[in-house]
């Protein structure tokens, strides 16, 4: 642990200066000699393994064409072509947010559209977005970061990428230590690198990077519901470089209150339709949308 931990401290350093460093998909660090900066002097370099960066915490660019593609090629699962293995007929089982997100598009979310939803979940249970794929015909993504419930998400063959990791609370990939609990697991504070009952080490991806690798930059519905960290990943996208029409976003656990939450969505260039609550706390949103929309309802 020591020695990692060192790693990262010396990387950190070589990044921020003007050594140079090579990113690899190799799994173990080798200095090498390349050509300088000025085309003609040679000098060690640091052959990094990508693998090391994507754990964090030294920066990795949302936008880095090794990042996307190592998201393509181990994270984004295709929809599925086998029949759906859903336990209900219910083609809504949203806790009142989709119903919402509907009031406000209207007559367009016949023409397609594209969603996101994490945390996922089973891919099922109180699902925002089950009903803009099953009866609209939407394309979208599922993400979820605990494996368990992952693998849950598989098994109901839903018709949409899906992708096992959490939203990074960072501009960059990270690893941290994910509390598995069901419909309230969560990132933890816990150290990486060490086992701890009830806890999995899971992979964290920018928002922006899981865009980039399904090359999609407008989102008509986003789904952000993660236990307490939804205004940290909201403040790692890049929002002059997406357009994200509409949201439902938890503010029941956030740290810094659900007012710090709606002023800084609202800053950038959103307005509040409303609130959606229940009784049994299973439903404690906010529904943005944009200022140039005009709500159908």
């Amino acid at each position: 642990m020591a020695f990692q931990l060192l790693m990262v401290v010396v990387i950190a350093v070589l990044l921020t200066s003007l050594a140079l460093v090579t990113i690899d998909f190799t799994p173990g660090f080798s200095p090498v000699s390349v050509e300088g900066y000025d085309g003609s002097v040679k000098r060690d370099a640091l052959v990094v393994p990508l693998d090391y960066l994507m754990k964090g915490p030294v920066t990795l660019q949302q936008d880095d064409p090794k990042l996307i593609q190592r998201i393509i090629s181990q994270y984004l699962h295709h929809p599925s072509d086998a029949p759906y293995q859903l336990h209900s007929i219910n083609d809504d089982p949203s806790m009142g947010q989709s119903k919402i997100i509907l009031n406000i598009l209207g007559e367009q979310v016949n023409n397609g559209g594209f969603f996101v939803e994490c945390g996922a979940l089973d891919g099922e249970t109180r699902s925002n977005t089950l009903v803009f794929e099953k009866k609209y015909g939407w394309r979208g993504v599922l993400i979820e970061g605990d494996p368990k419930n992952f693998e849950l998400v598989k098994q109901k063959n839903r018709k949409t990428w899906t992708v096992n990791a959490c939203l990074s609370t960072q501009p960059y990939p990270n690893t941290v230590m994910f509390k598995q609990q069901f419909n309230i697991g969560k990132i933890s504070k816990l150290v990486t690198g060490e086992k701890h009952k009830g806890y999995a080490e899971v992979q964290c991806l920018p928002f922006y990077s899981v865009l980039l690798a399904l090359n999609i930059t407008t989102v008509d519905y986003f789904s952000l519901d993660v236990e307490g960290s939804e205004l940290e990943v909201l403040r790692t996208i890049p929002w002059d470089k997406v357009n994200i029409k509409t949201m439902s976003v938890e503010f029941i656990h956030g740290a810094e209150g659900k007012e710090a939450l709606k002023k800084y969505v609202m800053d950038q260039g959103y307005k509040v339709y409303n609130e959606v609550t229940h009784k049994g706390g299973y439903a404690n949103d906010y529904i943005f949308y944009k200022n140039d929309i005009v709500p159908w309802k």
